[in-house]
């Protein structure tokens, strides 16, 4: 029931967190937080395709919840210098300064010996929020935000009531509009990815094309990257793309002996999972 209390397994939640990825290659998002237009898009795709009637705020605070968890296990990250273990994707530092971390943050006792959970989804969507406008999935958004002091962390919930209503009161036409064309490239990425992910629940078919069309392509680049058909590399890149989340974090690496790298790295971490 709207209003209750929420449960979120896995699956439940792989389809939040991929919904804000795809608004987020969408361009319905910038440096200062999801858009109006973002927002809403994600209220309503994710009830059409989990079936939960998850209010507005409640998926608010799950978006906070998850920006806060990545945000501290980045920062635990950086601090841990040569402590950080690519293996176990864990940090592995002595007891002092396990304390003097938990002491600035009570919360940093959840990352203690446990790798960071949908680490994949938080890095997409999250890790590359100061890089410059250019980067596919940091570029600026498109619309109002959502009536708030500016930041995620301080959503105003929205109700159906006042959906389209401006901060001064006067009713806004809420129109989901494309975004600007930046290449053909940039289209047909939206197009594929985004549309697959939003539509699936609504035409199977439709969403298998775009899916094929999209590990089509970026199996061009891997080639493209020096990557030969046959090899290693090639079938591991095949094995990795069934995953919509590493569709967009590989097309934000560059340049292509880090893509190369990412690919051997994040498939010797999925094996040890």
């Amino acid at each position: 029931m709207a209003g209750g209390r929420t449960y979120w397994d896995k699956a439940l939640t792989k389809i939040f967190l991929d919904l804000c990825i795809a608004e987020k290659i969408k361009r319905n998002h910038n440096k200062k937080g999801r858009t109006n237009i973002g927002w809403q898009n994600l209220y309503r795709n994710f009830r059409e395709q989990s079936g939960k009637t998850y209010d507005n705020k409640q998926l608010q605070n799950k978006f906070s919840t998850f920006k806060r968890q990545y945000k501290l296990w980045k920062s635990l990250k950086n601090k841990s210098g040569g402590g950080w273990d690519n293996n176990s994707s864990t940090i592995r530092c002595d007891d002092d300064w396990w304390e003097d971390r938990i002491e600035e943050n009570r919360d940093a006792r959840q990352s203690r010996g446990k790798p960071l959970e949908y680490e994949d989804e938080l890095t997409t969507h999250f890790g590359c929020m100061d890089t410059e406008e250019g980067t596919m999935l940091c570029v600026g958004g498109i619309g109002k935000r959502t009536p708030s002091s500016g930041s995620d962390d301080n959503l105003t919930p929205m109700s159906n009531d006042n959906v389209g209503l401006s901060s001064a009161g006067r009713k806004e036409q809420v129109v989901d509009r494309p975004p600007p064309k930046k290449s053909k490239n940039m289209e047909y990425y939206v197009g594929c990815v985004s549309e697959s992910m939003l539509e699936r629940s609504r035409n199977e078919s439709s969403v298998l094309r775009g899916e094929q069309d999209e590990i089509k392509e970026l199996l061009q680049l891997v080639e493209e990257d020096g990557v030969a058909q046959g090899s290693e590399l090639y079938f591991i890149a095949t094995d990795l793309f069934r995953s919509a989340a590493r569709w967009a974090a590989f097309r934000c690496i560059y340049p292509a002996e880090n893509r190369k790298a990412w690919l051997r790295w994040t498939w010797d971490n999925a094996r040890k999972k």
